[in-house]
């Protein structure tokens, strides 16, 4: 409900601002407020099932808190994905796909940002999206799963529905890997926030993942 509810109010936001400013396509600023309306639906899920169902609070109903620890954690196991086990997942998978080219939205965002857009998108991807992702996958979420089934099958499904929120307008091929990649990726981030009990760890290796990519594709 949080998903559908966010890509609902997401959609919503675009048309208003698409009416409002009589634009053509939507441009930076009109996907910036249609990302808040996604985020509107994920973070009001979580605090109103916090209300409703938990004691109230964010930390103590889903761990979303952290301590110093978890900068060190967060970005060993980011870069570690990043430099390790993402390059892995590509040449596994490449008989079967190829070498498909998959920062073709994210490199577009960057060619249309400049000066000020620039900041925008930096704190919008490496500090905005981590913090909602991280409430609603890996608290909201899992710890909902975890109440109905064991932590392996609840960290399996929680991946999977990340990775499949992250699907993107790219060919099959470039789908199919981004979707693995990050279903991978939100099996860790999923096993920090079990071991530790907290987002903190998760919220920073999402964080520094982020900013990596956006950064290489920057500099390169």
């Amino acid at each position: 409900m949080g998903v559908f509810g966010g890509y609902a109010l997401a959609s919503l936001a675009a048309a208003f601002w698409v009416t409002v400013s009589g634009d053509a396509e939507l441009g930076l600023a009109g996907q910036a407020f249609s990302q808040a309306g996604l985020w509107t639906g994920m973070v009001g899920t979580a605090v109103v099932a916090s209300h409703r169902k938990g004691a109230g609070t964010l930390a103590e109903d889903f761990g979303f808190r952290g301590r110093w620890p978890d900068l060190g954690t967060g970005v060993v196991v980011a870069l570690a994905m990043q430099l390790l086990v993402l390059p892995a997942i590509a040449f596994l998978l490449r008989p079967l796909l190829g070498e498909p080219e998959v920062s073709g939205p994210v490199q577009e965002l960057l060619d249309k940002s400049q000066g000020p857009a620039f900041l925008g998108l930096i704190l919008s991807v490496a500090v905005g999206a981590p913090l909602v992702e991280e409430l609603f996958f890996r608290g909201l979420l899992l710890r909902s799963l975890q109440r109905r089934m064991p932590n392996a099958p609840a960290v399996a499904l929680s991946s999977v529905a990340f990775g499949i929120a992250h699907g993107s307008a790219l060919p099959l091929d470039a789908v199919v890997l981004v979707m693995v990649s990050l279903t991978v990726f939100g099996a860790v981030l999923a096993v920090l926030a079990i071991r530790t009990g907290r987002l903190g760890p998760s919220i920073v290796a999402h964080a520094t993942f982020n900013l990596f990519t956006l950064l290489y594709l920057t500099f390169t």
